[in-house]
């Protein structure tokens, strides 16, 4: 599902006496189907306010603008939201927070209960069965224990779980390795990729991890002041040093290397991932240029 916003904007505190705050102002951005979109920017930049929006969590005005996802206008009153948040799966930063029942089983089966009220009971044991496993978990070792006897890291896991077990073709996630180790980090991230690759045609991050963005996202956008400041690749986005300094952000390593080398003479091709960032000093060292 492609989504395109248009001149999209939101402002907290509108229909009260509070004092008002606008968090977005004119957004225009499209995210094409198969993306892995990277979304940055200070906090309080507009990035959680946006992703909100993706599937109703907050309401398009439609004074203030369009989103389309897919066939879904949310501008839309009559927009069916149910059925848009089956297929636009949202995790929160420390979604692990978000367990609430028993057992890993009814944790993880009750978004599919919610959205399908004529499934079957097989077909949620066969669906949830998948979807515990998908994210690296032993289904029949876990499923009836509490979600509140696991780890960090497998609590995190069956919060997922229990978003894409609705098979989901979009999912967008905030923060999603906050509060991981290094190896936790890698381990959730890869898992990001293999769902990528899978069922889950477009994910969305919101991060303030340079290096995730650089290493997991084809195409970033960065918010500021509730506006799109940046947008493209991660390597066209990073190369505008002045801007990045400007918006208070950082630079990824395989960037903050590339700069430094340039700054010696050396130019380094190739992309920001480590392992594009490694290929193109193979090949200047090949032909004799390192």
């Amino acid at each position: 599902m492609q989504i395109i916003a248009k001149n999209l904007s939101f402002t907290y505190g509108k229909q009260t006496k509070a004092v008002s705050v606008k968090a977005l102002n004119n957004v225009n951005l499209t995210i094409e189907e198969g993306d892995f979109f990277g979304i940055i920017g200070h906090t309080g930049s507009g990035k959680s306010t946006f992703v909100q929006h993706l599937n109703g969590l907050i309401r398009v005005n439609g004074k203030e603008g369009e989103l389309r996802v897919g066939e879904f206008d949310l501008a839309d009153k009559k927009c069916d939201l149910k059925t848009l948040r089956s297929k636009v799966g949202m995790v929160f930063q420390y979604p692990e927070y978000q367990l609430f029942a028993e057992t890993v089983f009814e944790d993880v089966a009750f978004g599919l209960k919610s959205f399908n009220k004529d499934i079957s009971q097989s077909e949620i044991e066969l669906r949830v069965a998948e979807a515990i496993t998908t994210v690296g978990l032993n289904y029949q070792r876990i499923k009836d224990k509490s979600p509140f006897e696991l780890s960090g890291g497998q609590k995190r896991r069956v919060a997922i779980a229990g978003v894409i077990v609705s098979r989901p073709e979009v999912l967008v996630l905030d923060e999603p390795a906050a509060g991981l180790d290094p190896v936790g980090k890698r381990e959730f991230l890869n898992l990001l990729k293999r769902l990528h690759s899978s069922f889950v045609k477009t994910i969305i991050i919101v991060s303030h991890d340079m290096n995730i963005i650089s290493e997991y996202c084809n195409k970033v956008a960065v918010f500021n002041r509730g506006e799109i400041a940046l947008v493209g690749t991660p390597q066209e986005v990073f190369a505008d040093q002045n801007k990045i300094k400007e918006l208070g952000l950082e630079f990824p390593l395989t960037a903050r290397l590339k700069l430094a080398l340039k700054n010696k003479g050396v130019e380094v091709g190739g992309d920001l991932t480590v392992e594009g960032f490694v290929t193109a000093l193979s090949k200047l060292k090949e032909e004799g240029k390192l």
